[in-house]
């Protein structure tokens, strides 16, 4: 039995180097445990765009059978997140095997605050990075107006 029943890609996919998923019932939420979601919402994000990339529609079926698994696992592949409400300890380490970092968030948390979130990391630490000047130490020693004041 197939466990995706349809997927849909944009063909833009492979200019984002930053793809997360998300596990979703509703496509606006994070509200699914990652084995037995009906849907994967993958977006590719760069510091000022967001674009929905692909949506993935599983077959839903009780139990932890890994064929169902590795489906959800392969088409997570090119993400680095994958945010859900929970998730298997196994399962947790056999996304760290293929690069996915899964992260649990609150039942209900919204998409749309989670990759504005990721945005403003991302800016901030590009902000962090080309603020930073490595030769700064040196610079500011050999400054002439450098002096030590004596403590009396």
């Amino acid at each position: 039995m197939p466990h995706v029943n349809r997927q849909f890609s944009t063909i833009c996919s492979d200019e984002w180097s930053m793809k997360v998923a998300f596990a979703s019932s509703d496509y606006r939420h994070v509200d699914q445990h990652f084995g037995a979601t009906p849907k994967l919402v993958v977006y590719g994000v760069k510091e000022s765009e967001v674009t929905l990339l692909r949506v993935v529609d599983f077959s839903v079926l009780a139990g932890h059978q890994q064929e169902k698994l590795n489906c959800r696992i392969h088409a997570l592949e090119d993400c680095v997140t994958l945010y859900c409400v929970a998730i298997g300890e196994a399962v947790f380490r056999q996304l760290l095997q293929v690069g996915v970092r899964a992260v649990r968030v609150p039942q209900e948390t919204t998409i749309a605050g989670l990759l504005q979130e990721i945005q403003h990391y991302w800016y901030d630490k590009e902000q962090r990075k080309t603020a930073r000047n490595p030769q700064r130490f040196a610079q500011f020693l050999q400054e002439q107006t450098w002096q030590e004041e004596d403590e009396h």
